[in-house]
């Protein structure tokens, strides 16, 4: 089935806050979409599966053009597939090999992943995984509607894809611009692996164990931080530090760079390294980073160097 994310993105979102409903979409999901208003042409056949943080799936559709302006990787290996019969063998027979290929590094043992074939008669739904934060991130960057639907109802906005905050839990949105930039300390802050060697979160750290730090860097976030860092921040730049409580966090939608700011190891950095602890966050099922998702990954072709996000 082509995906077409106007149309499913519904159906995917019912199916992450319904378990009843994901269920009856693997185990009936012609009949179902059928209910949720879709049609189909007469004897067509439907196979619905789920994917989870660990097993992915990649469907060669039966139908359609080649997409030769396709932006992430899954999208590439769709097309050739369409147009090269012993490229899409060998992506049927080590679906991983030829991804790592196409990647130039190794894709992770524990993920798996299934390559299916679509036919005339048969069509494959591919039910996403559960979404997590940095879904929720990148959602906010592509989709303007869900992101200011975010900014103004953020506790019904998450509910809607099945993340669901705790009653009692207040949650604000901020969104990073050009122009602002905020430093959250978070309740219970520890420096998370990796981070060790960052600035920004050892001086996040300090402030929850020396409140006069805490509090001088709240007042006056700038000043301390060029004093502490030993730089100069941007006289249009501001920064505003946000404290969690028990009942009130927050969340960041983070300013996304353009490719002239950033190098792609940092974008990967944005998207991919992003991670929010957060004991308000219950979404039905595990959630986590996901392999590859959001992450760039340069990718030469013979018509040059360019940027693939490998769209899971």
């Amino acid at each position: 089935m082509k995906e077409n994310p106007t149309v499913l993105t519904p159906i995917y979102e019912k199916a992450w806050r319904e378990p009843q409903f994901k269920q009856s979409l693997l185990d009936n999901p012609l009949a179902t979409l059928q209910q949720e208003g879709m049609t189909f042409p007469e004897g067509l056949n439907f196979i619905a599966v789920a994917e989870t943080d660990t097993h992915r799936y990649i469907v060669i559709p039966v139908e359609g053009s080649p997409d030769k302006g396709a932006e992430t990787l899954l999208e590439y290996v769709r097309s050739k597939a369409m147009q090269d019969g012993e490229f899409k063998q060998s992506l049927l027979a080590n679906p991983k090999a030829v991804l790592s290929e196409e990647l130039g590094q190794a894709i992770p043992e524990n993920v798996q992943v299934t390559v299916v074939e679509e036919t005339a008669e048969t069509r494959y739904l591919v039910i996403p995984p559960q979404p997590d934060m940095q879904y929720v991130i990148e959602r906010a960057w592509q989709d303007p509607i869900f992101k200011q639907n975010l900014l103004s109802e953020p506790k019904s906005t998450l509910a809607q894809i099945g993340i669901i905050a705790d009653e009692n839990q207040e949650i604000k949105v901020k969104e990073e611009t050009d122009f602002q930039r905020y430093i959250l300390l978070e309740d219970e802050m520890k420096t998370q692996e990796g981070e060790e060697n960052d600035p920004l979160s050892a001086l996040k750290v300090k402030a929850s164990q020396d409140n006069t730090f805490k509090q001088k860097l709240i007042q006056s976030p700038k000043q301390t931080i060029e004093e502490e860092l030993g730089f100069t921040l941007p006289s249009w730049v501001e920064v505003e530090v946000l404290e969690e409580t028990s009942n009130t966090s927050y969340f960041i939608i983070p300013h996304l760079p353009s490719e002239e700011e950033v190098e792609s190891e940092e974008i990967m950095a944005v998207t991919g390294g992003w991670r929010r602890r957060g004991r308000w966050i219950r979404a039905r099922g595990s959630w986590g980073v996901r392999f590859g998702r959001g992450g760039g990954f340069n990718y030469t072709s013979r018509s040059g160097t360019r940027r693939w996000s490998i769209g899971w």
